[in-house]
């Protein structure tokens, strides 16, 4: 069965820093990645508070665009397959990611369900070469502790996109890797198995 993480906190957490970039200005206006988070978080504490207001299915309808536009949702739809991309063919590779896209949106959305904002604190960012940023951040969660929340920025062509977040130390990427490949581990091998799965999910 997939699930998002076993820690309620982490769910919170991930739920509040994914609002961070919601209904957020033009990536390419940011002139760095601190300023980038900084743009999009703004945002959230007073656009998302709607969505407690909201059924599921909006909220997804909400952050689908915007993971398709603010995520580099093709490479990180790579890397959660991990050696399972190689083995898709092109169409799967293609499906799984529309899939995975949808499956995100609806999962994190929920997780708005009781949003009425949230504080973010941006702090230090480490440059990693090759255009890759991690920008570090603490987000006080409802029941007022904080938790830490690094978001892993990359630049290509002007512009900035998000490869991945981190919620205590746990990447959200690694997380669902490793979800998708039990999954496919049980079924002998199959993308196509997966996707199927994610579909039931979104449906």
């Amino acid at each position: 069965m997939l699930t998002l993480t076993s820690s309620r906190r982490l769910l919170i957490a991930a739920g509040l820093a994914l609002s961070g970039w919601s209904l957020a200005p033009a990536a390419q206006a940011s002139a760095d990645p601190t300023s980038f988070i900084e743009e999009v978080s703004s945002k959230a504490i007073t656009e998302m508070a709607p969505a407690a207001q909201e059924t599921d299915k909006q909220r997804a309808a909400k952050l689908k665009p915007l993971l398709e536009q603010y995520f580099d949702m093709p490479s990180i739809a790579r890397y959660m397959l991990g050696a399972y991309w190689r083995k898709a063919t092109p169409e799967e590779q293609s499906e799984f990611t529309a899939v995975l896209t949808d499956f995100l949106a609806l999962a994190y959305g929920k997780r708005f369900a009781t949003y009425t904002g949230h504080q973010m604190d941006i702090g230090r960012v480490r440059d990693e070469g090759d255009g890759r940023s991690v920008v570090f951040s603490t987000v006080k969660l409802p029941s007022g502790d904080p938790a830490r929340v690094d978001w892993t920025v990359e630049q290509a062509d002007g512009s900035y996109k998000i490869a991945d977040v981190k919620v205590e130390g746990l990447s959200l990427a690694d997380t669902h890797r490793q979800e998708f490949a039990s999954v496919i581990s049980k079924h002998g091998g199959s993308v196509s198995a997966l996707i199927d799965v994610l579909k039931q999910k979104v449906r």
